[in-house]
């Protein structure tokens, strides 16, 4: 690294005051552009000195003369201010017993694109920086959800494998109902039928039986799928899944929403809605049920918002309210208007008029 010189892989500075959250930033991003790309280096307590007669330019180590620790700390510190979560560092402390260690930094992206504490998107090009370009924006974008869509249908496939494990318990119960409710009147109907082939005199009263039997197993196969289905959907533990399923979509639909927002507003509403997700689920099946619905009415009013998307200002209310809701389940009461007022007004309008608040009240009652 020290014969090669700077380049887009690898950087050189003199102290750790030099090293900045846009160098961090720039380098990971310079990763995130290439698949192949592992990791950048940043080499730290290194000096560029120029060959007199070829014009290269190489590192020599120069040392750390506030020590290996308060570099380590400002690194670390510099890599904290990274948006929107950190870089990761790995730092490893070279040529310690040689009298000018210095530090070589592996620097890798996290959540990329990365921007500095002002807001600079930018990334590495040969020994300068340069801001990313809106073809790299999205080709960076679409490399990084694609990851975590690849994460999510993983993570989603063992939550399946377990919610089917789940459920295996009560295999020996379905098994044990369909014997004795599929199987035995299978056998009997099977019966009747050779009766019926052999008895061809009475074939009339055996064909007559044997239909009976039909019906009796066609209504017994419709109420034990029945049964199996009611099973699959309101057991405590497909409730935790779907709970959990909702949730997905909430954060995904707040995702969509407001990822270009970057206030310290916006951070704070995905801070705590991020928190309220991720909580345990309670194997409660009424708390789960209530839940369910409460994130399905969340999503469906969302649905009614301009353009289908909400606001941050929409967001912030309706996550306040979500939390009431959890924290006090409580349905809604009915509006009751003055409909006494309103007949005694004028009784023609309030009966023959199809938007009077009387035949809207009525409408809602049949409803």
């Amino acid at each position: 690294m020290l014969a090669l010189g700077e380049s887009g892989r690898y950087e050189f500075k003199r102290d750790a005051e030099a090293v900045s959250p846009k160098v961090l930033a720039a380098l990971a991003n310079w990763v995130a552009l290439d698949p192949a790309r592992e990791a950048a280096h940043l080499l730290v307590g290194v000096d560029e000195v120029e060959d007199t007669e070829t014009g290269l330019v190489y590192g020599v180590p120069c040392g750390l003369p506030k020590g290996l620790d308060r570099a380590v700390a400002r690194l670390q510190d510099m890599a904290s201010k990274i948006r929107p979560i950190p870089v990761d560092v790995f730092i490893v402390e070279e040529s310690v017993g040689e009298g000018k260690p210095f530090l070589r930094v592996e620097v890798r992206p996290t959540m990329p694109p990365h921007f500095d504490d002002e807001g600079r998107r930018q990334t590495r090009q040969g020994r300068s920086t340069r801001a990313l370009t809106d073809d790299e924006l999205l080709h960076v974008y679409l490399d990084r959800e694609a990851g975590t869509f690849s994460a999510r249908f993983r993570h989603t496939a063992v939550e399946l494998r377990d919610a089917v494990g789940a459920v295996g318990a009560q295999v020996d119960q379905i098994t044990d109902a369909i014997d004795r409710n599929i199987a035995q009147p299978l056998q009997e109907l099977t019966s009747t039928v050779d009766r019926a082939a052999i008895a061809a005199s009475d074939a009339e009263a055996a064909a007559s039986a044997a239909g009976d039997d039909v019906a009796n197993v066609e209504y017994l196969v419709r109420d034990l799928q029945c049964v199996v289905e009611e099973l699959q959907g309101d057991s405590p533990e497909s409730l935790v899944t779907r709970v959990a399923q909702a949730r997905r979509r909430v954060w995904w639909a707040f995702t969509v929403d407001t990822w270009k927002r970057s206030s310290n507003r916006a951070e704070r509403i995905s801070l705590g809605l991020q928190n309220f997700l991720s909580t345990g689920i309670r194997l409660d099946s009424e708390h789960n049920s209530w839940e369910l619905r409460v994130w399905n009415a969340l999503l469906s009013d969302r649905n009614d918002q301009r353009g289908r998307r909400g606001t941050l200002k929409w967001w912030e209310a309706v996550t306040a309210e979500v939390d009431e809701f959890l924290a006090n389940p409580i349905y809604q009461p009915p509006k009751l208007p003055d409909l006494r007022t309103e007949l005694r007004t004028d009784l023609d309008t309030a009966l023959d008029d199809p938007n009077s608040l009387t035949n809207q009240f009525k409408d809602r009652m049949e409803d």
